[in-house]
């Protein structure tokens, strides 16, 4: 099974960047896993996606739930994501939606989303929190064993 993990995030917004931390540590600690910066989660998502048999996508979220809590989401199982306000320009299910679309049997059968509640998105820094640097070690092995199980 052909597994994208993607990330989507500033990395100069404090917690907007957890995606991007997750996919630039995932590449340096297991490079044989495929990754895309998918920065401010534009439509380059569709076409990176196509052909792949899953997808995991990991985005910061405002819910106002605690700063680090973890969401995952079966985006094609049905399951419906938290209400997400977004910054980036279109949000994620919508672009989902148009891949489906456009691209119907290319796109992933599955497609997960990993969202960490973010606690601060307007401070400029490339450090998360510290309740977002933790949730990010916890994606990180989320991921990492995920895969594992797969290719058993």
């Amino acid at each position: 099974m052909r597994t994208l993990v993607v990330g989507v995030g500033n990395l100069l917004r404090t917690d907007d960047g957890v995606g991007i931390h997750v996919i630039n540590r995932l590449g340096k600690l297991h490079p044989g896993i495929d990754t895309l910066d998918a920065a401010m989660g534009s439509i380059e998502i569709i076409e990176a996606m196509r052909g792949y048999d899953r997808a995991i996508i990991v985005d910061a979220i405002e819910t106002g739930a605690e700063p680090g809590t973890i969401y995952r989401v079966n985006l094609t199982g049905g399951e419906e994501p938290p209400v997400v306000t977004h910054s980036h320009g279109t949000d994620l299910i919508t672009t989902l939606q148009l891949g489906r679309q456009l691209f119907p049997d290319d796109m992933p059968p599955e497609i997960t989303l990993i969202a960490v509640e973010a606690g601060d998105t307007t401070t400029i820094s490339d450090e998360p929190t510290p309740k977002v640097q933790n949730a990010i070690k916890k994606v990180l092995k989320m991921i990492v064993d995920d895969i594992a199980e797969e290719r058993r």
